[in-house]
């Protein structure tokens, strides 16, 4: 009857040493007993049921922290004393070489959350007490065929004795205590009902506070009410019948539309859950990114995240099912709303306090171009806040790369882009897309960064921060800092844990190509020539690359409908259509982080032949901090004089640049070396036209200076003419926000102002940077920018 799912799911892969194993369980039942030997045997671990060596005493290799006499005990309030604990602490004392492996196991009868409605399930679900034989019964009739059993990490008995100070009560408690976090990592922890969250935060002293600031009884009245709506709204309302029905929708649409789910790095992830409060943070690049992050967590034996959601997802039937999930929903904007955004915050604030975990998108809305987008710091700051104010246990932030081979809105998102109008959610629109989804989804990733513990960074920024009053800790300049510290280090750990998939590397191959077409065995060798660029680097070790492109992984996409093939005597060759052009620009921005250097590095060998280092290194700088800002890059600038030169051995090596004497020249455009490099370089070259466009509009404005709202449009319109020009099929060439970003940046740098008037102005440095970006460019591109300036200014004076 029983089916036993087994975490980590690679523990036959671990070796746990050469010492004899012990392994510990929280009860003391039978049914246990069973489930553990039949598994250890299934997996050929250390038998559960063998005698220690040298124990006169004969005790197996289990040891249970359940006294025997759990009523004697308690009634007279003593804590459980186990010979055989005593037996081995004084057998480690007197062989200082002796030891033993301690394994804690945890075995769960289904996976309940904290609140039930049914009485049947409450009473039969696997608990945080210990059940009598009846109750046992049932609990296994119930839930036995949902069995977890979680094989925690190992530990030495010696150092565990040591830390109790060879105390057997003390070691009794340590052990305990690891199986309470192992519990409360995999349940989380118990919490009140919805009902009950709703008149705690409605009475508090906040709330009451800002309602009775209203001007009349009538008023109050009103705001009383719309306190209760707002709580309905937004707080979630987790129950185990909606847990259940989604997982087993999960599974149907994951068997049905992807061939597979990876998940990478969960390890630290599982092991920092046992002491933090986990606040998960992915990237958003789909709808999909809730369900998956939530399936992946589950499964891999941790708690379901409260997750902070869109309210345009809480429509009828499917925002109930979510919220049953764990959502949260969050409308876009709530600042003129000072009862909802108290609401909110309070919520927040609750959930840390409780040590729920919790999960939400820093990016605010998806990506529609496949970048990360500048991070929102709202629920950030809240979540810090909440932590500040209460630290009933430490904080750590998770990041986590979601990436796709193909994307389910992938449709929708090339309208956007091309400037559609969004389409509103509704419970018809949602079935309707689910109906008309068709074909294979390819493989899903799930990738986590590595954790970012909050106690370690208020530390840096402040370290008296404890002792700070609490209500004064959001207007702190070192509270500031630290959330965007925090931020910046969260968008870092996504690009860190990135995975790069066969359909990046197609999708940035073809991209690069005049006519988004190529000969199949030039593709095979310039997507080898970019992951032999990756692993040879030591700065983008953390990098992950996912399968070889080979002509069996380009038939699998080609069958997904991501490209075409076309049969040619002399070889085949692979090619996009226009729409799907554009949606591959979106699988190339996912890792364009990881080729953007060696890619402008080969831009400085498009007009000049031959180089120095110095030169390369001096060029690049002048662009890098702008590419840092847009794709959230990791290194400083003085770091390119480490990075830099280890990209030209590389490419030495490869032969994609020669040495000549204390110069470095570009190969022949005979040579087939020629066309890497030039691909290579063609994959930076729309971000550094859209920086020249900006710098030439700006130097074009001196004498009428523009205001933001107006270069950015002139900008967007120039852009858009330009791709239609030269065919750039990517839409994110041309948008707006790309333009904003850049600005933004200028600002930073001291390279732009704005006067009196709002107008902008600049420094005599941004004609310098206009000069060597302009070093960079094709020189037919470049042209085609200034007469356009031209061709505009002159039409500006007829028109006037």
């Amino acid at each position: 009857w029983v089916r036993v799912e087994i975490l980590p799911k690679n523990i036959q892969n671990q070796h746990w040493g050469e010492q004899p194993v012990i392994y510990v369980l929280a009860a003391r039942g039978l049914t246990e007993l069973l489930v553990l030997e039949r598994m250890a045997r299934k997996l050929e671990l250390p038998d559960p049921l063998a005698t220690l060596p040298d124990d006169t005493n004969k005790h197996h290799s289990i040891y249970s922290i359940a006294s025997s006499s759990p009523v004697s005990d308690w009634l007279l309030k003593q804590k459980k004393h186990s010979q055989m604990l005593e037996k081995l602490i004084d057998s480690i004392q007197q062989d200082e070489k002796l030891d033993f492996t301690i394994v804690p196991v945890s075995i769960f009868w289904g996976r309940p959350i904290a609140k039930q409605r049914h009485w049947l399930k409450v009473l039969f679900s696997d608990t945080w007490v210990v059940a009598g034989r009846f109750r046992k019964f049932f609990t296994l009739l119930l839930n036995g065929r949902h069995t977890t059993l979680i094989f925690s990490p190992t530990q030495s008995f010696r150092d565990l004795a040591r830390q109790s100070d060879y105390s057997v009560a003390g070691m009794n408690d340590l052990l305990s205590q690891h199986l309470r976090s192992q519990r409360e990592a995999t349940f989380g922890p118990e919490i009140a009902n919805r009902n009950k969250i709703i008149d705690k935060i409605i009475l508090s002293d906040t709330i009451q506070t800002l309602i009775r600031q209203e001007p009349s009884k009538k008023a109050i009245k009103r705001s009383q009410k719309n306190a209760l709506r707002y709580s309905r709204e937004i707080f979630s309302d987790c129950t185990q019948v909606s847990q259940e029905l989604m997982k087993r929708l999960l599974n149907a649409f994951w068997n049905r539309f992807f061939s597979g789910i990876k998940v990478f790095n969960i390890d630290p992830v599982k092991k920092i859950a046992l002491s933090h409060q986990l606040v998960y943070v992915p990237c958003h690049r789909s709808h999909v990114d809730y369900l998956l992050l939530s399936y992946v967590i589950f499964h891999e034996g941790l708690a379901l995240p409260y997750i902070a959601a869109g309210n345009n997802l809480d429509m009828p039937i499917i925002g109930r099912l979510l919220r049953g999930g764990g959502a949260f929903f969050i409308r876009r904007s709530f600042k003129d709303n000072p009862l909802y955004s108290a609401i909110m915050k309070k919520y927040v604030f609750e959930l840390v306090s409780m040590g729920v975990p919790i999960e939400y998108f820093i990016e605010g809305g998806r990506s529609r171009t496949g970048r990360l987008l500048k991070p929102k710091l709202g629920m950030l700051s809240m979540t810090v806040e909440g932590w500040i104010n209460t630290q009933n246990k430490p904080l750590a932030f998770i990041p986590v790369y979601i990436g796709y081979e193909k994307l389910i809105e992938g449709r929708s998102y090339i309208g956007e882009l091309y400037g559609e109008v969004k389409q509103k959610e509704s419970l018809f629109t949602s079935i309707k897309s689910i109906l008309k989804l068709k074909g294979q989804f390819g493989k899903a990733t799930a990738r986590f960064g590595t954790p970012i513990k909050m106690e370690n960074l208020l530390n840096k920024h402040h370290s008296d921060w404890q002792q700070m009053d609490r209500d004064s800790v959001s207007s702190q300049s070192w509270y500031r800092q630290s959330v965007a510290e925090l931020s910046h280090g969260i968008m870092l750990e996504i690009n860190r844990a990135a995975v790069v998939n066969p359909v990046n590397l197609i999708a940035t191959t073809l991209l690069a190509t005049p006519r988004q077409s190529i000969d199949e065995l030039e593709l095979l060798q310039q997507c080898d020539f970019y992951q032999q660029l990756i692993k040879s680097q030591e700065f983008l070790q953390s990098i992950l690359l996912q399968d070889q492109v080979n002509p069996e992984e380009i038939e699998r996409i080609k069958q997904q409908g991501l490209i075409h093939i076309m049969p040619h005597p002399l070889g085949n060759i692979i090619h996009l259509k226009h729409e799907h052009a554009v949606l591959m620009s979106y699988y190339r921005n996912n890792s364009l982080h990881t080729l953007i250097i060696p890619s402008v590095i080969a831009c400085c060998f498009i007009n000049t032949r031959n180089l120095d280092s110095e030169q390369i290194i001096r060029i690049v700088s002048y662009v890098y901090p702008f590419l840092a800002s847009e794709l959230h890059l990791p290194w400083a600038t003085e770091e390119l004089h480490e990075i830099i030169p280890s990209i030209l051995e590389f490419l030495m090596q490869q032969q994609v640049i020669i040495q000549q004497d204390s110069h470095l020249k570009r190969p022949d455009r005979s040579d087939e070396h020629y066309l890497i490099l030039n691909r290579l370089a063609q994959i930076a070259q729309p971000i550094l036209e859209r920086y020249f466009m900006t710098y030439a509009v700006l130097l074009e404005s001196v004498e009428k200076p523009l205001e933001e709202e107006d270069l950015e449009q002139r900008c967007h319109l120039m852009a858009q003419k330009i791709s239609m020009i030269y065919g750039i099929n990517s839409p994110d060439f041309f948008d707006r926000q790309l333009f904003h970003h850049f600005l933004e940046t200028l600002f930073e740098l001291n390279f732009i102002k704005k006067d009196d008037d709002n107008k902008l102005i600049f420094t005599d440095e941004l004609r310098h940077e206009n000069t060597e970006i302009r070093s960079l460019l094709n020189i037919e591109v470049r042209s085609t920018i200034l007469q356009l300036l031209k061709d505009g200014k002159n039409q500006n004076g007829q028109t006037k």
